[in-house]
């Protein structure tokens, strides 16, 4: 049993470890992250009543401020989400173990397979993912808990497994399937469905589990729950209408990520960060069609195994209660499929195999050693793809090269490349990938506010006003009306600026401080240095720009009649700078 449990955590670390000198990608790790001030600043109490990326996740946020300690660096992140992942592992073999009557093979099956399967790498791999990792260690704890309760029947270990589930909840909103799940293990342990203490004991559950998922229906809307939550990031919006697709797609397009989700587990290959919607051509494919009859003839195998099969009906069971809720139904987003959904899904079909390996090897012994060879061939190849996998989430530019070499006539990833190439200062790398995406017919927002970001880094404001005003017209975001305001200001437009910096602050408010240096500017361009001098006061409290926050408030107290103050602001410039030329050349015409 030690030699398992150690196989199976130096397997799963192995395969992962490639990610722990990865850096932050530009996929949601700005909102979690690298630009939330409660995260960088370690704001807890903040952090449990607000909602970020669409998401009330408070368990996750608070794991995640943990990790942001100076100098930041995606590595502590990435080692947490490893270290989370490989204790998954080893529950995922405590908990089979438990459900498959203390059978070694199949426990030490079912939790490599969960270890190192490919299909982890979007959870382990991505710091934004550390959702999922957490969700589904509280939720197998829980689960362990209430097998030693129907094991039992001692009130502790149900009152344990409540506690795991709220704090499953509180880590991702796809834990409101748990109590489904719980009914799933009083059918494995022959327990009666309708067992009037059987049903009693699951009302708080369900009752958890209504209030969680409106909740999270509430947040993904960009909504604050009644008042009781903030929300940080209004500008957030689902990026596909589902009223544009019609009555058959709206059926096919989820069931066939059903089927792709269960493909993925037999060939993990093309695997990435983004899957396109198909285009109105590609969806009278007949793989559509066949994918509903596949669906349902799926959940009708499920059903009709009940009283046959119990092994099938739960291994199918686990997964259809668990990936049901996340197959798209109503869009949210402009990717398809997402790996990370099948996290824990995958638990059942994992037990289901470890099941049917073990009656192999029970029904043909003189086979062992041909099965036994075949199994290390098969580890080893999901071992390998899976590190190979874990190399395209290192870095922003890795992680959208390989979604366009899977995708090469989506506009979506050359705009996700072209602008992280702009915010890295790959000025001719980003406007190539943004003219392909034009090319290719994108008109999306951020396409548009990246070349606006490209022109303006090239001195072209004129020409980058012009393409945030395209951005805005689409899904603005916060940052969007502050590029633009940046814009107006080299253009000398500060009435134009300071609007568009009030609808930046409405928001995203958790960067009020990193708007304060371009307010002075714009209150300083109108004249108006007592409001401009306000606001150079609060950028230089937050740390922000305070060199040239500072010189900006001297060149305002100075036209101020002010020349003490100013004095005062140059020579400050020059304590922290001291070859700072402008500080040196307004001390200078001042004769001091």
């Amino acid at each position: 049993m030690v030699l398992a449990l150690a196989g199976i955590a130096a397997v799963t670390v192995a395969a992962f470890a490639g990610a722990f000198h990865h850096a932050f990608v530009s996929l949601d790790d700005a909102t979690c992250v690298t630009q939330n001030p409660l995260v960088l600043q370690q704001r807890y109490g903040a952090l449990l009543t607000t909602i970020v990326n669409n998401s009330y996740h408070p368990i996750t946020m608070l794991s995640l401020a943990l990790n942001a300690s100076p100098p930041l660096s995606a590595t502590p992140f990435l080692v947490t989400n490893v270290v989370v992942h490989t204790l998954n592992a080893l529950l995922v073999f405590w908990l089979v173990y438990l459900l498959s009557r203390r059978r070694l093979l199949v426990a030490l099956l079912a939790a490599v397979l969960f270890g190192i399967h490919p299909m982890r790498v979007e959870s382990v791999a991505w710091v934004s993912s550390r959702k999922d990792v957490l969700y589904v260690f509280f939720f197998v704890v829980g689960l362990i808990a209430y097998w030693r309760y129907l094991e039992r029947r001692r009130w502790p270990w149900l009152v344990a497994t409540f506690g795991s589930f709220v704090l499953s909840c509180l880590s991702k909103g796809m834990a409101v399937v748990f109590p489904l799940i719980l009914v799933l293990l009083d059918y494995w342990k022959g327990r009666p469905a309708l067992e009037r203490k059987a049903l009693l004991e699951k009302v708080p559950f369900f009752a958890a589990s209504l209030l969680f998922g409106l909740i999270a229906l509430d947040a993904e809307h960009g909504h604050n729950f009644h008042g009781l939550f903030a929300v940080v990031d209004k500008e957030l919006k689902a990026t596909l209408d589902p009223t544009n697709f019609t009555p058959f797609q709206r059926v096919a397009y989820p069931t066939f990520g059903f089927l792709t989700y269960l493909g993925q587990i037999f060939a993990p290959v093309h695997l990435g960060a983004f899957y396109p919607y198909p285009t109105p051509a590609e969806s009278g494919h007949p793989k559509y069609l066949l994918s509903i009859f596949f669906f349902l003839g799926t959940i009708a195998l499920a059903v009709w195994s009940i009283r046959r099969g119990r092994p099938l009906a739960f291994g199918l069971g686990w997964y259809l209660l668990v990936i049901l809720p996340v197959l798209q139904w109503v869009p949210v987003g402009a990717s398809a499929l997402a790996d990370r959904m099948t996290y824990l899904a995958y638990v059942g079909p994992f037990f289901l195999l470890a099941l049917a390996i073990a009656w192999l090897f029970d029904r043909y012994p003189s086979m062992k050693v041909a099965l036994s060879a075949g199994l290390v061939i098969v580890g080893a190849l999901l071992f390998v793809r899976t590190t190979q996998q874990v190399e395209t989430w290192a870095s922003s530019e890795a992680l959208w090269s390989n979604v366009i070499r899977n995708y090469p006539r989506c506009d979506l990833p050359y705009i996700s490349r072209g602008n992280g190439r702009g915010e890295a200062g790959q000025i001719p790398g980003a406007m190539a990938d943004l003219q392909t995406a034009m090319r290719l017919g994108s008109r999306r927002a951020d396409m548009y506010e990246g070349l606006g970001n490209v022109y303006a880094s090239t001195g072209k404001p004129d020409s980058a006003v012009l393409m945030f005003d395209l951005a805005v017209k689409g899904n603005p975001t916060g940052r969007t009306y502050y590029n633009r305001a940046i814009a107006q200001l080299i253009l000398t437009r500060p009435r134009e600026a300071l609007a568009d910096l009030d609808r930046a602050l409405e928001l995203m408010p958790l960067q009020a401080a990193s708007l304060h240096f371009p307010r002075g500017n714009a209150y300083m361009q109108l004249g108006m240095y007592r409001e401009a001098i306000a606001e150079f006061d609060s950028a230089i409290a937050a740390g922000q720009l305070v060199t040239d926050a500072l010189i900006n408030r001297g060149a305002c107290k100075q036209r101020s009649k002010d020349p003490a103050g100013a004095e005062a602001d140059f020579r400050e410039v020059l304590r922290l700078d001291p070859n700072n030329a402008v500080a040196l050349q307004q001390l200078r015409a001042m004769g001091r």
